[in-house]
């Protein structure tokens, strides 16, 4: 895959450049646009890594980079005193997910986030964000916790929530069959959506590329799905293939970070 090497190669070399140059006293929206640009970087190379390469455990340790460094700006931005990020920024949550790290996507979901900004965040993106961090702490959400936001997001009659939410439903009851329908519905709507902007000219490549080729989304649902008792293991899905669905393995050190904030 050209494009992919490429567009690794100037992922790669971009985030030299903003190590480099990294600001910790920049102001907020600077910091949420760098570290915006910074996670779509590493997913890049997480994608490139495992699709070209055939490497899941260099791809995983791309997107434990991708997490640790939101990790970072979190703690960054709280002994600044400024606001966490909008809630609907799930990416580095999900990257963590899919990396099977559960401990580093618990810190991201258990971080205090912002309430919904009306009118940038839509009800029904916020309300599946705020249901990823609830499955995605430990211990895991319980109904008691999610029902409401389930209701919330049922009652919106949104298309492309129905499955995430019988995906959520199926994880609580523990319900492999349920899970695997929702799951195949969902993995449908998300390849029906991924060709259309493929076929669009106004879809922008770079920002594009790493999402065409993997459901990052599906690789962390198909996790929380494990840790909660849903073994899909002789499922092979497009978007999700057998090769980033294997254990991690490689230890992550913490390279290519911004520095620790020392925190109260």
């Amino acid at each position: 895959m050209p494009d992919l090497m490429s567009l690794r190669s100037d992922a790669a070399a971009e985030l030299g450049r903003f190590f480099k140059r990294f600001e910790p006293g920049a102001d907020r929206d600077t910091l949420l646009s760098q570290f915006d640009t910074l996670t779509r970087h590493f997913h890049i190379i997480a994608v490139a890594t495992l699709l070209v390469d055939g490497n899941s455990q260099g791809c995983f340790l791309n997107l434990c980079r991708a997490a640790e460094n939101w990790r970072r700006l979190l703690a960054l931005l709280r002994s600044r005193n400024l606001p966490p990020p909008p809630a609907t920024k799930t990416l580095p949550l999900l990257a963590a997910l899919a990396a099977g790290r559960f401990d580093l996507a618990n810190t991201l979901a258990t971080a205090p986030a912002s309430p919904r900004i009306v009118p940038d965040e839509y009800e029904d993106e916020y309300l599946w964000a705020t249901l990823l961090r609830h499955f995605a702490s430990q211990p895991p959400a319980t109904a008691s916790t999610v029902a409401p936001l389930l209701t919330q997001l049922k009652g919106l009659n949104k298309k492309d929530y129905g499955p995430r939410c019988d995906l959520a439903q199926a994880m609580l009851d523990q319900d492999t069959d349920a899970f695997a329908s929702a799951f195949e519905r969902a993995r449908l709507d998300y390849e029906l959506h991924t060709e259309k902007k493929a076929a669009s000219f106004a879809t922008p490549f770079t920002a594009f590329a790493p999402h065409r080729f993997l459901w990052l989304e599906g690789l962390a649902l198909l996790r929380l799905g494990e840790r909660a008792g849903i073994v899909l293991a002789d499922a092979d899905y497009k978007y999700c293939p057998p090769l980033a669905r294997v254990p991690m393995t490689a230890t992550y050190t913490g390279d290519w970070t911004i520095p620790n904030v020392a925190e109260d």
